[in-house]
């Protein structure tokens, strides 16, 4: 028993004597892991600290920016107000300047043209005219090309769109309506007016230089003089209309030149001489209507089967050409009132595709056999001549497309063959013709009207194809910002049918 206890204390001696272990090797690897931990997390905020700076850096260049933006934009507006202010004074005291007691204001007359011009460049093209009257000086500058080469600006003659050249146009002076067309050549493809009823204006030279042009409408301008001899570069021309205007003389030769054209309206003016050949072009519609123009009916185009509409009313010519029979896709035919004193040529009734016809106060006369090769037929006009013969009653009833017939002052002696039976007409509306042929040559009274009755100077072929205004695509062209839709030729047709 005492051996066992003395082992136990012997061994816990044993034990206690043995050397204790170091301090730092026991707390060695727990501290190197965190000392790795927290290089880490300073290397992150050092990195987040760095990227705030450079996010600062950034908001305050923004905000740099912004300011300079804003001063820009409050720089650019103080000159604008700066600017109107100014160009309203300088208006101002121009005016103040007009005596108008007088025709000329000369006192300005020693000043260098060169200011004179600068002072008024300032001054819009719309108003900067009125003040030609303040001195001789300044009228010779402001008609000046250096002028209008300072003055010009491109919007001021736009119209509703950069391709077309407005109104304003036509009433400046010539040598600015120079400057514009040839800064402009390349952008317009089309040439609108306005009305300007208490200016007198000429169709300017100057738009021989829009070789880019498409359509000119110029209708309701009140133009006046001899159309200019400038058309022979415009290759791209399509439509031109200088309808109801005051233009004289005769046609330009230059007009033979347009490859393009397919419709022309001269209609309502005072143009005179012989219609030209036109061999280049491919005309479809040819208004010319209620002017002076003499020698035969024009017929010669470069595609005369293109042409549809031809519209030769109240002129002077004074003969139906052989050649009409090339004419073979015309729909619209109207040539009443004018002083032919003929027969129809044999070669009118090739043109079977007339849906109207009118021939009416032409003096003409003759037979009418053959007209009832014209089957497509609407409207037949051949009041006031001086036909005569039997009329060929049949040829006509075999017209069944026909609405309209007169036959009002002619001298037929009667029908060959039979009456002419109406009632075998079956779209047939309205019937003109003598009293006494009403009563002893036609059958069918109750079927269409029968009227007796000459018609009025101002009355229409019908009533859906008047004669007096044809189809303007742009009446007085009123100021819109969108190009207004143009019908086609197949709409035209289908509304004069």
């Amino acid at each position: 028993m005492k051996r066992k206890g003395k082992g136990k204390g012997a061994a816990a001696d044993t034990a206690s004597e043995a050397p204790p272990m170091p301090l730092t090797t026991a707390i060695t690897a727990p501290a190197e892991t965190n000392a790795a931990t927290l290089a880490i997390i300073l290397r992150t905020l050092e990195a987040i600290q760095a990227e705030v700076t450079a996010i600062k850096e950034t908001q305050f260049s923004v905000i740099s920016t912004v300011e300079s933006v804003q001063a820009e934009v409050t720089a650019v507006r103080e000159t604008q107000l700066s600017f109107v202010s100014k160009q309203n004074h300088l208006s101002n005291q121009v005016l103040d300047l007009q005596n108008r007691n007088k025709k000329f204001f000369t006192s300005l007359r020693d000043l260098p043209v060169e200011v004179i011009v600068r002072i008024f460049a300032w001054i819009p093209v719309q108003t900067v005219f009125k003040y030609r009257r303040l001195s001789t000086t300044i009228n010779q500058c402001l008609l000046s090309t250096q002028f209008s080469a300072l003055n010009f600006q491109i919007p001021d003659f736009q119209k509703g769109s950069k391709h077309r050249l407005g109104g304003l146009w036509l009433v400046i002076p010539h040598s600015y309506q120079t400057t514009v067309a040839r800064a402009m050549v390349a952008h317009v493809n089309r040439v609108v007016g306005v009305k300007f009823e208490k200016i007198r204006k000429r169709l300017p030279e100057s738009i021989g230089y829009l070789t880019a042009v498409e359509k000119i409408n110029l209708d309701y301008c009140t133009l006046q003089g001899t159309i200019p001899d400038v058309f022979s570069e415009l290759k791209n021309l399509t439509d031109l209309d200088l309808c109801c205007n005051k233009l004289t003389g005769s046609l330009p030769t230059s007009f033979g030149l347009l490859s393009g054209l397919t419709r022309l309206d001269l209609s309502f003016n005072r143009l005179s001489g012989e219609f030209p050949a036109l061999p280049n072009s491919s005309l479809k519609t040819l208004l010319i209507s209620r002017n002076c123009f003499t020698g035969p009916i024009p017929t010669v185009f470069g595609n005369p089967q293109k042409l549809k509409r031809l519209y030769a009313d109240q002129n002077l010519f004074s003969a139906i050409p052989a050649s009409i029979g090339q004419l073979t896709s015309l729909k619209a035919f109207d040539i009443h009132k004018n002083p032919l004193s003929s027969e129809i040529p044999s070669e009118f009734w090739k043109l079977r595709a007339l849906k109207i016809l009118d021939l009416s106060n032409c003096n003409m006369f003759g037979s009418l056999t053959g007209i009832g090769a014209l089957s497509n037929l609407k409207t037949l006009d051949l009041s006031n001549n001086k036909f005569s013969g039997e009329l060929p009653s049949r040829e006509i009833c075999s017209l069944q497309r026909l609405t309209h017939l007169h036959l009002l002052k002619n001298k037929f002696s009667g029908c060959k063959g039979d009456k002419l039976d109406i009632t075998r007409m079956p779209n047939l509306q309205v019937v003109c013709a003598d009293s006494e042929f009403n009563r002893y040559r036609a059958l069918g009274h109750g079927h269409a009207t029968l009227s007796s009755y000459v018609r009025d100077d101002s009355e229409s072929v019908s009533e859906s194809e008047p004669e007096s205004e044809p189809e303007s695509e742009t009446e007085s062209e009123p100021e819109t910002e969108s190009e207004p839709e143009t019908e086609s030729e197949d709409e035209r047709e289908s509304e004069s049918e």
